[in-house]
């Protein structure tokens, strides 16, 4: 994350599912806009601990437009 514009909002805190199966946790990063997550999550930093983090489980990833 060092040198990317990364605030992490939440980071497996308590949480209730209401509806849909069920999480063993999540993590939301706010970035400053769809391009600097994009060049983020594509970079060789995140994509060399990432190989090693799926492999040991299922997890999905998004990127979901803010509001103004």
């Amino acid at each position: 994350m060092k040198g990317h514009p990364i605030e992490v909002l939440v980071a497996y805190g308590k949480h209730e599912v209401l509806e849909g199966d069920p999480i063993e946790g999540i993590v939301i990063a706010k970035f400053p806009t769809v391009k600097a997550a994009k060049n983020w999550y594509c970079g060789e930093a995140y994509q060399s601990v990432a190989k090693h983090r799926q492999k040991g489980a299922t997890y999905q990833g998004l990127i979901v437009e803010g509001v103004t």
